[in-house]
């Protein structure tokens, strides 16, 4: 004999850029797809600092479009260009 019962799993249905508020996932998948859990086209920025640190605890986490984690990749190598730096 099988037992069943009903559960209830939660489930990624958008990613939105934590920037500029846009939907990360193209609306094919969002159409096709019940469960976005998988899908990992587009940016991540994640820190987290240790113990000494001044920021000893804290961790960040930042899901980005591709037009912003652009912006922010330019920001860098803008930010490394004036400290004399290249990438």
């Amino acid at each position: 004999m099988k037992k069943t019962a009903n559960q209830s799993a939660e489930v990624i249905t958008d990613i939105l850029c934590d920037v500029c508020g846009a939907s990360v996932v193209p609306n094919f998948q969002k159409e096709h797809c019940d469960n976005l859990n998988d899908f990992s086209e587009y940016g991540i920025l994640r820190a987290s600092y240790g113990y000494g640190s001044n920021q000893d605890g804290d961790s960040f986490h930042f899901d980005l479009c591709e037009r912003c984690f652009k912006e922010l990749v330019n920001k860098v190598k803008s930010m490394q260009a004036s400290n004399g730096r290249s990438a």
